[in-house]
């Protein structure tokens, strides 16, 4: 995947996202959960730049990350370090991955759950999370809004912007009309197209992804078959009461705690 090895392009392109307000909403869902203001130890899966670790990091926390690309994991090392941070950087499967810690908060941001492309690769993932979390630690994870099948039947409509940081310019569209999607699992292929000017000099690829389009039912029965969790709550933004259903909802954000601990 092209998209995951150029690192520093995929950074500046998605570097629109504001980390800190999503860490305020992150830190208020965790608190309203556990009763603690700050978890100690935070994980952040799929985690590509690992920006959400690394602002946890500046908080205070001990920050992981974990990402199947070695190219995004010498990436991240290389942004704590000039952030001034640290940050424990693994390079795995994130539904096939063994840690010698256990974490108060894991992450998986940006629908990153989207290469999850099966339920039982949901399943095993949502297995290795409970695993990895303390008892009552929580889990959050941020998934396309299924609302999106029936604005747009092949699945998210597409979406195409530009970012500058310093000399470079990174200008990317995902998904182009007719990426063909199949309706039974509900895997789109995505056309990725992207193009970089960095300094004059001019960089460009297309590729093509396999992404789930997943429905809120299908993760509802993955996460009853994987077991390990108590509480389950799901928004529809990165604000403390985005209730999903409300009709400006643009993400399924769901927040769920790992049995075992104090629940509120």
């Amino acid at each position: 995947m092209e998209l995951y090895e150029r690192a520093e392009l995929y950074d500046i392109a998605f570097s629109y996202r504001d980390i800190g307000a999503e860490v305020d909403v992150v830190k208020a869902w965790y608190e309203g959960m556990t009763g603690h203001p700050r978890p100690a130890r935070v994980l952040e899966l799929g985690a590509g730049p690992a920006r959400h670790a690394r602002e946890l990091a500046r908080r205070g926390s001990e920050a992981w990350a974990l990402d199947m690309s070695p190219a995004m994991s010498d990436y991240a090392r290389a942004q704590a370090v000039a952030d001034g941070v640290r940050l424990e950087v693994v390079t795995a499967d994130m539904t096939a991955f063994e840690l010698p810690r256990r974490f108060d908060l894991i992450l998986l941001m940006i629908n990153s759950a989207a290469h999850l492309l099966t339920e039982s690769a949901m399943v095993r993932h949502l297995e290795c999370v409970a695993r990895t979390l303390t008892p009552g630690g929580v889990y959050v994870m941020e998934v396309a809004h299924p609302a999106d099948d029936e604005k747009y039947p092949n699945g998210e409509p597409p979406r195409q912007w530009t970012v500058q940081r310093g000399q470079t310019t990174v200008d990317i569209r995902l998904g182009t009309p007719g990426d063909p999607i199949d309706q039974q699992s509900r895997v789109r292929t995505t056309t990725v197209e992207l193009k970089a000017n960095i300094a004059g000099r001019h960089v460009s690829f297309e590729e093509k992804l396999p992404m789930r389009a997943w429905k809120k039912q299908a993760i509802d029965e993955a996460i009853q078959r994987a077991g390990g969790f108590g509480a389950v709550r799901v928004y529809g933004d990165f604000a403390p009461d985005a209730a999903f259903e409300r009709p400006d909802a643009w993400r399924m954000v769901y927040v769920m705690q790992r049995a075992g601990g104090p629940q509120r």
